[in-house]
Parts: C-alpha cells; sequence; structure tokens
C-alpha cells in the first residue's frame, strides 16, 4: 500500500494557496482603484474587511507556500520554519513592536533613497 499522504497535503496547500494569492491580488487592486476613484467609503464594513486582507493576506500567501515547500524537507527545517511564521505572527499581535519594525524599514528605505 502506498502512502499517498504527503502529495495529498502539498496539493490542497497548493490549492489554498492559490486562493489566498488571488484573494490577495484583488484585494490590493480594488484598494489600488479605489485610492484613485474612490468608491468604497471610507470606514465602512468592505473597507475595514479589505485593510485586513491587505494587512495578513501577503503573511498567509507565503506562509501556505512555505508550508508546501518545507512539506517534504527534514523535521528539522519545519520546525524551524513553523516557528519563524509564529514569532512573525506574534509580532503582528504587538503594535508597537510592529510598528517600530515598519518604521526601521521605513527609514531605511528613506536613507536609500536620499542616496541614490
Amino acid at each position: 500500500m502506498v502512502d499517498n499522504s504527503r502529495e495529498v497535503r502539498r496539493q490542497i496547500f497548493d490549492v489554498i494557496g492559490c486562493i489566498a494569492a488571488v484573494v490577495t491580488v484583488i484585494a490590493y487592486l480594488v484598494l489600488c482603484i479605489n485610492a484613485q476613484v474612490p468608491f468604497i467609503p471610507e470606514g465602512s464594513f468592505i473597507m475595514n474587511v479589505l485593510n485586513i486582507i491587505k494587512t495578513f493576506a501577503p503573511l498567509i500567501v507565503v506562509a501556505l507556500v512555505g508550508i508546501e515547500f518545507v512539506a517534504d524537507k527534514h523535521i528539522v527545517f519545519r520546525i524551524i520554519f513553523y516557528v519563524m511564521i509564529a514569532l512573525v505572527v506574534l509580532m503582528m499581535f504587538f503594535p508597537s513592536t510592529w510598528s517600530k519594525f515598519v518604521g526601521i524599514v521605513t527609514e531605511v528605505s528613506d536613507t536609500i533613497k536620499e542616496n541614490v
């Protein structure tokens, strides 16, 4: 008897990752169009959902693709990847840490722009 469970899990993560990627792209597209031609009222339920998708969808896509990638790797690599994802998610729930990180990235990008 052949054990196909690993391949089935990989295919499931592939499908879920594709759906998440499509939803992410559509949400970003709607937000970009809305920035140029405002058609969604600020503070509405739809805008709040789009902003939540804007925040968490890229992490979900990266996590799903990463989980699909490490599905057939050694257990040590899988654990390291899972711990890294967990740390990023935990830091996103501590607003001060996340805002400091985003501030650091913004400062570095501003510095690079000034030097170019």
